[in-house]
């Protein structure tokens, strides 16, 4: 009986999804897209929202943004609300592995469909979970453990043998990876860890650090995410030091400003653009095309890759991620419109170079910004 009654309720549940795509696809004109961001004073953050916010503007779509107030507890409460508002679908942002499945369930009891932002699952059981529930619809994130691996090998490449991490709590699904496959990489070229700081807030970062400087002399700082970089750039100024290199993964404006000013020397990220693509992933599924792959499985998608900003691209980055959005609303349609090659070839194209390209092709920036920051547009 217990067997008979999940049969039923899948295919209820499988009844209500497929009704919901051919509603997207022939009854109504525009949706409502609900997202979660964790606070309202991290530029990650914002920027997070802010790519999502524009693929759904290009699509005509209404976006409702809820902030979590920096509150785990909270996040379950906003999706609840999420659904009860009547969104159509929501993009969701979770920072511990212990939700997915709480808010699939979620989701699923409201046949809101959901996709995963900037941060996915590692665990097999909630991977395979996930993908058993018809609301379910993707995921997109960075490949994190790239940031750390190429911040390692920059680090040794100068020399750089002593290093004080500043990083996230323990378990962030970001920063874990980039923190794990540093030190893989960097002990590996025998370079030595001398202290690893986790952190909550860039204040308390930066006193962490500011402390940890006291007892310890590294040849390096080590930010696994921006809100880490300028928490060192903070520490230092206290300290009265400034000769340290800060090394940082992370597109924030601080830090890039920085990074002009001589005061961070190397950055890498992606400027969070797994917003805009999760984004993609809902728009598509909302207005009746459905990104599948060839075996009709949904995307999980973990391998944006981060790309170096060095301070001559300052002003090209400005006028492509700052002063304007990534991608422009016609490339937004046709990713939406298009295909599940169309979508991978989109992400694992996306750097600053190819954006730039984009850019100087439909005229928003002129050919000459990309030429003085280095990048040949042959």
């Amino acid at each position: 009986m217990k067997k008979l009654t999940t049969l039923v309720l899948t295919a209820v549940m499988c009844l209500g999804i497929f009704a919901g795509t051919a509603l997207a696809g022939e009854e109504k004109e525009s949706f409502t897209v609900g997202y979660n961001y964790f606070g309202p004073a991290s530029y990650a953050l914002l920027a997070l929202a802010n790519n999502s916010e524009a693929a759904i503007a290009y699509m005509g779509d209404t976006a409702n943004g809820v902030s979590d107030n920096y509150q785990i507890e909270q996040i379950i409460a906003d999706v609840e609300n999420m659904c009860n508002a009547g969104c159509d679908g929501i993009i969701i942002w979770l920072p511990v592995e212990a939700l997915y499945t709480t808010v699939g369930d979620i989701c699923a009891r409201y046949q809101v469909p959901f996709v995963l932002n900037d941060k996915v699952p590692q665990d097999p059981e909630i991977l395979a979970s996930l993908q058993e529930n018809p609301y379910y619809i993707g995921g997109v994130a960075p490949a994190n453990a790239v940031y750390g691996e190429k911040i390692a090998e920059y680090a040794l490449e100068q020399g750089y043998m002593t290093t004080l991490i500043a990083t996230s709590t323990i378990g962030d699904p970001s920063d874990t990876p980039r923190l794990e496959k540093f030190v893989e990489v960097y002990e590996a070229g025998g370079g030595e860890v001398i202290d690893t700081l986790y952190c909550e807030t860039t204040e308390d970062g930066a006193q962490k650090i500011e402390n940890s400087l006291i007892i310890n002399d590294p040849d390096f700082i080590y930010g696994t995410g921006s809100d880490w970089g300028v928490a060192g750039v903070n520490a230092l100024n206290n300290a009265q030091l400034d000769d340290l290199p800060i090394l940082t993964s992370g597109l924030d404006s601080q830090a890039l400003d920085y990074e002009v000013q001589g005061k961070i020397e190397m950055i890498n990220g992606d400027f969070w653009i797994a917003g805009y693509f999760s984004a993609i992933l809902m728009e598509a599924y909302l207005h009746g095309n459905q990104i599948l792959d060839a075996d009709g499985n949904v995307p999980l998608i973990d391998d944006i890759m981060p790309f170096e900003v060095k301070p001559e691209q300052f002003d090209l980055y400005k006028a492509i991620f700052l002063d304007n959005t990534p991608y422009s609303q016609e490339e937004t349609e046709a990713l939406v419109n298009g295909t599940y090659d169309d979508f991978v070839n989109a992400v694992h194209s996306y750097n600053l170079e190819e954006r730039a390209a984009a850019k100087v092709a439909d005229g928003t920036i002129d050919a000459s910004l990309a030429e003085a920051a280095g990048i040949s547009l042959d």
